[in-house]
């Protein structure tokens, strides 16, 4: 797995505005329903670890192949443990790159692929609108 196009996915979702970075703003996203997918890096403290794995029957967490110092430079901070994104385009690119790496991220891989399935279903579909009276 090219560790670069993956980091360059995250880049851009970081410039485009659909990524979340720190675990403040992560906790956020997952709360407002509009993360799709949550990355951590290798290195991250077991504190931290337990937190976002908190979330994971919300959202599927990645472990990245990467240190803090690595994914941080990917989305312009100094160091970044833990960013969600919330496109879910982008979240299913990242997560085919990811899935041949820990049976941990081919589940949650599997999981971003059936949302996709369940998103493009639903596009198009408009909900009926009960008149008023």
């Amino acid at each position: 797995m090219q560790i670069e196009s993956l980091l360059g996915l995250i880049g851009l979702a970081r410039r485009a505005g659909k990524l979340a970075v720190g675990e403040a703003l992560t906790a956020e996203l997952v709360a407002e329903g509009r993360a799709r997918a949550i990355f951590v890096a290798q290195d991250i403290g077991e504190a931290t670890k337990r937190k976002v794995m908190r979330h994971d029957a919300r959202v599927p967490v990645f472990e990245l192949p990467c240190d803090k110092q690595t994914l941080g430079q990917a989305v312009g901070v100094a160091g970044c443990a833990v960013c969600a994104m919330q496109d879910i385009g982008m979240a299913q690119a990242a997560a085919k790159k990811l899935a041949d790496t820990s049976e941990q991220n081919q589940a949650a891989a599997q999981r971003v692929m059936q949302k996709k399935t369940r998103i493009d279903r639903r596009k198009g579909v408009k909900k009926d609108k009960k008149p008023r009276g």
